[in-house]
C-alpha cells in the first residue's frame, strides 16, 4: 500500500510537472491571441517603427450605393476594412465578397468601404444591383465610386495598396486582391489576401484584439 502511494504520487508530480507549464503556455497563448497588440503600419506597407510614423486615412469623399456621400465621419471611432474591387470582375471579387460576406456576418459593428476602380462603370445605380445580388446591407457596408483619380489616389496613397505609379487616366488600372485592416483611428493595423478562408479567420482574431486594444 505504501509503494503504491509513492507511485501514485511520483505520477501526480510528473504530471503536474509537465502539465503545468504547458497550461501556463497554453494561457500566455491565448491570451496573446486574444489581447495583442497588432503593428502599425507606415507608407507603402512598411511597419512603422513609431507610432508617429503611422499613416492616418486621408480625407475622402465618395458617393455610395444609395446616393449617398461617404466621408471619414462615417468610420469615426469604428474598425474598418476596405478593399478594391469593380462589379464586372468574374473571378477574384466574387471571392473577395464572399469572404467580406462572412466578416460583416461575423460582426455587425465593423463597416467595411469597398471602393471601384472603374468609376465609369460602376455607377451608383450598378452598385445598388451588385448590393441587392451579394445581399450586402447598406447601413455597414458601402460600396463607394466617384472620381477616378480620386479613388487611384486613396488605392495609393491611403490605403497603399500598390506601389505602381500612375495618375488615374483613361489607361490607369489597379486590381488588388488584399483587404486591409483600420483601427478606430483610422491608421493601417493589417493587410490580408482577401480570398482566403483561412487568412479571413486570421483578420476576424485580429479584429478581436483591436477591440480589446487600449
Amino acid at each position: 500500500m505504501h509503494r503504491f502511494h509513492i507511485l501514485h504520487s511520483w505520477k501526480a508530480a510528473l504530471i503536474a510537472l509537465i502539465g503545468l507549464p504547458l497550461l501556463a503556455w497554453s494561457i500566455v497563448h491565448w491570451t496573446e491571441n486574444k489581447f495583442g497588440t497588432l503593428p502599425l503600419y507606415g507608407r507603402n506597407q512598411q511597419l512603422a517603427a513609431t507610432q508617429k510614423e503611422a499613416v492616418y486615412l486621408p480625407p475622402f469623399s465618395f458617393m455610395d450605393q444609395d446616393q449617398q456621400v461617404v466621408t471619414n465621419d462615417w468610420l469615426q471611432n469604428r474598425i474598418c476594412v476596405a478593399n478594391f474591387f469593380f462589379t464586372s470582375c468574374p473571378v477574384v471579387c466574387p471571392k473577395m465578397m464572399h469572404q467580406l460576406q462572412r466578416l460583416a456576418a461575423a460582426d455587425s459593428s465593423l463597416r467595411i468601404l469597398s471602393l471601384t476602380v472603374d468609376p465609369d462603370r460602376d455607377t451608383p445605380a450598378t452598385l445598388q444591383r451588385y448590393g441587392t445580388r451579394w445581399h450586402i446591407p447598406p447601413q455597414t457596408w458601402k460600396l463607394l465610386t466617384g472620381n477616378k483619380k480620386s479613388l487611384y489616389y486613396f488605392a495609393r496613397k491611403g490605403l497603399y495598396l500598390t506601389a505602381t505609379d500612375g495618375d488615374g487616366g483613361k489607361d490607369d488600372f489597379i486590381h488588388s486582391d488584399n483587404i486591409v485592416l483600420l483601427d478606430q483611428q483610422q491608421r493601417i493595423r493589417g493587410y490580408y489576401p482577401g480570398t482566403s478562408a483561412s487568412t479571413i479567420a486570421l483578420l476576424l482574431s485580429d479584429i478581436k484584439k483591436l477591440q480589446h486594444e487600449k
